[in-house]
């Protein structure tokens, strides 16, 4: 049996009237009228509106108890007695507990005073939870991607040719390699939010944040990347953790390596590597050895493009600067997070 508060049950049937409507097995979604309602005996968890009628709904996370059906008739009775002397909507009053298990003794003891009993699983609420509330899914879902671009540097020379084109067709001209090579630097330059560009069009253009980035580079080792370069992105990754798959791999290979150094330091490489797997969602994506290498390999080849991690051939650390980031990111992913909460 899970082992969960009977509040964070109660949270996710306020915030998901769809999920009610299946529990109680009803024609609508019915409305909330009040939670932990405050009545003579205690606080009735919910109180809905249903058309005409008002539903009385008990939530339980253990086994059902003779007492709860004795707690719920109570409630009803002190809801009648609100609607009698004009405190409550008028309405038929149909009650219902909740619990995860139900015997039938207790069921035929609730039947007898009209009291529905409705088994149910606290597991399948936080899995509707997770898979219907859109903004943390999305979230969570979002993972990062391999691109087939080792380097932030290597992009440098196609950034800088828009200067002079915004056509793609133009740049395959002007760049040399093949036409998957130029579209994986569109591509991630799209995912560092550095350009314009609509996948499959030929319009391409630098973006604002672009713009800043170009003007930024070293002009004495132009295809480098410049301290000012690397501190604009740094910043941006910090700000907006969840604004993209790459941008999302950069932030969670750091936190790999700075919850891993609690256990070794420096952090060896091979746990890096099994680590950011589970950690960026890609253990099942990345299937095979080779693949779990380079998806760390790439992603901490940006980071110490940074300057949030040091690497040698077997060892990965992590910088002061690596620190003060991972510390502020974490403070901006969770005000991201609370700000979806409160919108919903």
């Amino acid at each position: 049996m899970l082992e969960i508060r009977e509040r964070q049950i109660e949270d996710v049937l306020v915030g998901a009237p769809l999920l009610t409507r299946r529990i109680l097995d009803l024609d609508e979604e019915p409305r909330l009228l009040a939670r932990q309602m405050a009545l003579p005996n205690g606080k009735l968890d919910l109180l809905y509106a249903y058309r005409t009628n008002l539903l009385l709904l008990e939530l339980k996370v253990v086994p059902l108890r003779p007492e709860f059906v004795r707690q719920v008739s109570d409630y009803r009775s002190h809801l009648i007695g609100f609607q009698q002397i004009g405190k409550l909507l008028r309405g038929d009053i149909s009650t219902f507990l909740l619990a995860p298990s139900i015997s039938s003794s207790i069921r035929e003891q609730a039947t007898r005073q009209n009291i529905n009993c409705v088994e149910y699983s606290p597991e399948e609420v936080l899995r509707f939870f997770y898979e219907h509330f859109r903004p943390i899914a999305s979230l969570a879902e979002r993972k990062p991607i391999d691109i087939g671009i080792w380097n932030i540097h290597l992009i440098h020379e196609f950034l800088y040719f828009l200067e002079r084109t915004g056509s793609v067709k133009k740049l395959q001209q002007l760049i040399d390699g093949s036409a998957k090579t130029l579209y994986n630097k569109i591509k991630f330059a799209n995912e560092l939010r550095l350009i314009n560009w609509a996948p499959n069009k030929d319009v391409i253009g630098l973006s604002d944040f672009g713009k800043r980035y170009v003007a930024a580079r070293d002009p004495f080792f132009p295809h480098g990347l410049s301290e000012k370069q690397a501190e604009l992105l740094k910043d941006f990754v910090m700000l907006n953790p969840y604004e993209s798959p790459v941008i999302l791999g950069i932030a969670s290979v750091v936190e790999s390596v700075f919850s891993l150094a609690k256990n070794c330091y420096p952090v060896p490489l091979d746990h890096v590597i099994e680590y950011f797997s589970f950690h960026a969602g890609k253990h099942f994506d990345w299937k095979t050895a080779k693949a779990r290498f380079n998806g760390a390999k790439m992603y901490s080849n940006y980071a110490t493009d940074l300057g949030l991690l040091g690497k040698s051939n077997d060892a990965i650390y992590l910088t002061p600067e690596g620190f003060r980031f991972t510390i502020q990111m974490q403070l901006h992913k969770s005000l991201r997070m609370t700000s979806f909460l409160n919108l919903n």
